[in-house]
């Protein structure tokens, strides 16, 4: 028999397991079997996650999905998308798999990230007290539709909208200071990570700047930058989609990752 060919696809912030959902159907219809996780506590209902998830860490989302790869029969290719995406890298650094995919990935400690755009999404979080012990609650519509969905056909960016749950106040402690951060939560053992690694960056990201996506394939030895022309953060939703889906073909194909 064949052994499956496995891709781990991993949401990002404020978002579930099924927020990926045609990301996962693209590539089942490749072929691949696709595990689809939801981070901890982010299939609960807003009143009942909000306090469990508030305190946290990246590290402890890692440790999960850490636990999903080890569980399989083969290596499988690691793919993150925004938070994600650092959470990918963490994993990435512990388990055997046969390929990452970044794509418009959070910073992981040492890359530049404090850029207007996720300062304007972000930065209210931080003026309350304690905010690392606190639930970082999604945005509001009017900065999500103008800095996280700016060129997501308004119908589709509602929907997600509506499927917001609250995130780890604490995570968003640990990227942005992460020079204060005793546990280096977000710290990325770069060269343990020797399997091909491709970054997505988006050309019309206001949420996280394609910067990010590209200073992070020059910390890997076998990195690779792409970028989604006329995209949003959402790389893997509507129009962009099959543009994003053609470029890890792509890659997988000439790095034969899975192939």
């Amino acid at each position: 028999m064949t052994t499956p060919r496995h891709v781990v696809l991993i949401h990002g912030t404020w978002s579930h397991g099924d927020t990926l959902g045609d990301a996962r159907r693209e590539f089942e219809a490749r072929g691949f079997s696709v595990h689809t996780p939801t981070l901890r506590y982010h299939d609960l209902p807003r009143h009942q996650g909000a306090p469990k998830v508030a305190s946290v860490s990246v590290r402890d989302y890692a440790d999960d999905i850490v636990g999903l790869v080890e569980s399989l029969d083969s290596p499988p290719l690691l793919v993150g998308h925004s938070l994600g995406g650092l959470i990918a890298q963490l994993v990435a650094a512990r388990a055997s798999h046969a390929g990452l995919v970044a794509a418009t990935p959070a910073p992981a400690a040492g890359i530049f990230a404090a850029y207007p755009g996720t300062l304007r999404v972000f930065g209210a979080h931080y003026v309350q007290w304690r905010p690392w012990a606190k639930p970082l609650y999604p945005t509001s519509w009017k900065l999500f539709r103008r800095r996280i969905t700016n060129t997501t056909d308004e119908d589709l960016a509602r929907e997600l909208f509506a499927e917001m749950v609250p995130d780890s106040g604490r995570v968003y402690c640990e990227m942005p200071f992460w020079f204060l951060d005793r546990a280096k939560a977000t710290k990325v053992d770069f060269a343990a990570i020797t399997t091909p690694v491709l970054a997505v960056g988006a050309e019309r990201d206001r949420l996280v700047h394609r910067r990010v996506a590209r200073a992070t394939a020059k910390r890997y030895a076998n990195g690779e930058y792409v970028e989604i022309p006329a995209s949003d953060h959402l790389v893997f939703h509507g129009r962009a989609l099959p543009l994003t889906m053609a470029r890890i073909d792509e890659w997988m194909s000439r790095r034969q990752v899975l192939t």
